[in-house]
Order: structure tokens, then sequence, then C-alpha cells
């Protein structure tokens, strides 16, 4: 039975086949999403149960944001019992095989997907014939997740406005959850660290990268090729020499470089944004006056004065 009224959906959100709204942050083979809906339903019924993320080799890891009563889920047609759910509460799946849910009370989850290739590259140093094992369950609701849970949460502003998020924000956060939750729940150790920083010659050629770059969606593959290193490792000696992650970095040059142009052209807001890499001057204007303290506009008139 479909829902009888709908609302306009939140932002970034839309309707999907089951009912239930959804929005997705997807770059490349990097996928999170949220599901979730606000009310429970009134009754059971087939049109409740949807597949989700399909048939591929990886990993899927969802986070609950609230409580959720006990639903159903089939495992390749199996039916497994599902317990209550608290905020934190984690549900795992091997999406090698087909699982479906059927939800009836209201919920709000964030799920990530985990390549294989992803968690190999993040734990493994790139072992392209390793695999990492974890146990497709679900927790009890007394078992909760805090860094899961921190790190979903700040997936939302991104996932509401999925234009706005760099591809460096989303390989950190969900390089961090990776990490995290292979540690946590696989069968493997997380291999040495390298403590080092980036020689002098990797700083020089990734600060000459961004700076030319600055208008475009830069990967963390692309900065750790530029050095030579994988993407794990560059990620870590980027934040030892830098004091911070990559993408954080590269929103202050954007931010800088937002600066020099208000200063020094006559440029409008909105061909300023373009230039330094946001997605349009509503961007512009939340990064620049969270950064700075005031709006860009507001900003360049005070210089001007």
């Amino acid at each position: 039975m479909p829902l009888q009224t709908r609302a306009t959906p939140p932002e970034g959100a839309s309707y999907y086949s089951a009912g239930f709204l959804r929005q997705t942050l997807a770059h490349g083979d990097l996928v999170v999403a949220r599901t979730f809906q606000a009310e429970r339903r009134p009754m059971r019924d087939n049109s409740h149960t949807a597949e989700t993320f399909g048939i591929q080799d990886a990993i899927l890891c969802t986070v609950h944001l609230k409580h959720m009563d006990p639903g159903h889920t089939w495992w390749d047609g199996r039916h497994l019992p599902t317990s209550e759910m608290t905020e934190g509460s984690l549900h795992v799946h091997d999406l090698r095989y087909n699982w479906t849910s059927e939800l009836i009370d209201a919920f709000d989850c964030v799920h990530f997907s985990f390549p294989q290739a992803l968690l190999r590259a993040v734990v493994l140093d790139d072992q392209p014939d390793s695999r990492i094992e974890i146990a497709a369950r679900t927790f009890d609701a007394e078992r909760t997740d805090q860094t899961l849970l921190h790190l979903a949460r700040s997936l939302l502003p991104g996932l509401a406005r999925p234009q706005e998020v760099s591809r460096l924000f989303a390989d950190h956060v969900i390089s961090a959850a990776a990490a995290h939750f292979t540690s946590a729940y696989g069968s493997v150790r997380l291999v040495n660290r390298r403590n080092g920083r980036l020689a002098p010659w990797q700083q020089a050629r990734v600060l000459e990268y961004l700076a030319a770059h600055l208008d475009t969606d830069i990967t963390v593959s692309e900065l750790a090729a530029i050095c030579r290193q994988s993407s794990s490792h560059f990620a870590h000696a980027f934040r030892a020499t830098m004091g911070m992650p990559p993408h954080r970095f590269l929103l202050g040059k954007r931010v800088g470089r937002a600066m020099e142009l208000l200063v020094h052209t006559d440029q409008s807001l909105g061909e300023i944004a373009a230039a330094c890499g946001f997605a349009d001057q509503s961007h512009l204007t939340r990064v620049f006056s969270r950064t700075v303290g005031v709006s860009p506009g507001r900003w360049r008139h005070q210089r001007a004065e």
C-alpha cells in the first residue's frame, strides 16, 4: 500500500521504490546513502520490502541514527530475526548476497558501502590478493558504535547537498569509517602505519597541483599518485606535514583564492565561486562565512571602505 500523502521531501532526498526517503552521496565507487521514514507504517505488506545497493563485492555497514522497533530481514530468501535498534546500533551485510528488509517503524539510517578494493587500500596497504572478512550480523541494541555514528552524522550536510561535497572530503570520511569498521569488526589487523611526513619535493608538487586545480574536484588518489604513494599513506603523511587533512587544506586554499579575487577583480560572487571550485554562490557564501566570520559580499565591502 503506497503512502497516502507525500510531503515535499527534505533537501537532497527523493522517494524510493518502497515509499521511504533516500539521499545518496556517490563519488565513483564510494557510496553513502541515508534512508529514512518519519512515521510508523499502519500495516505490513510487500510494498515495504526493498532491495538495497544490489549485488556487489562489498560490505555494507548500516548505522542507525534513531531508535527503531524490530523489522524483518531476508538473506538470500532466508528470514533472519532482527532486534530493537537504538542510536548508534549497526547492521552489517555482505553484498555478494541478496538481502531485503521490511521496516514498519519510523527509522533513520546511514549506509556505508565499503568495496573490497577500498578496504584493501585502507587496511591492507593495497595487497591485491587479500580480502577483508567481516561476518554479517545485526548487533544488539545495547552495543553501539559512537565513532561510526559521529562519522555518519558528519556526512548529513553532504547528503543533503551532494553537489557541494568534494571528493577529498568524501575520501577522508569514508576511509576513516572503513579503517575503524575493519579494525573493530573484521578478521584482520591494521598494518603499521608510516609515521613519516611528505618529502620536500612531494609537498612542493602537491601544493603546486592544488593551486593549479582549485576549480576541479580533486581526489586523494590523484595527489597520492603525484607523491608515488598509496592513498592511505599519502593521507597520513599529508596530515603529519600540513597539520590537517587534504580536504580541509583545500577548502582553506579556495577561501584564500576567493579573497584575492574579491579584492583584485570585479567578478561576481557566482563567477568567483566557479573559479575557486565551489558548487555555486551559496556554497561559497556558507564556507566563506564559516571560515572568515562574515559573508564574502560584506568582506569585499569592508575592504573597499
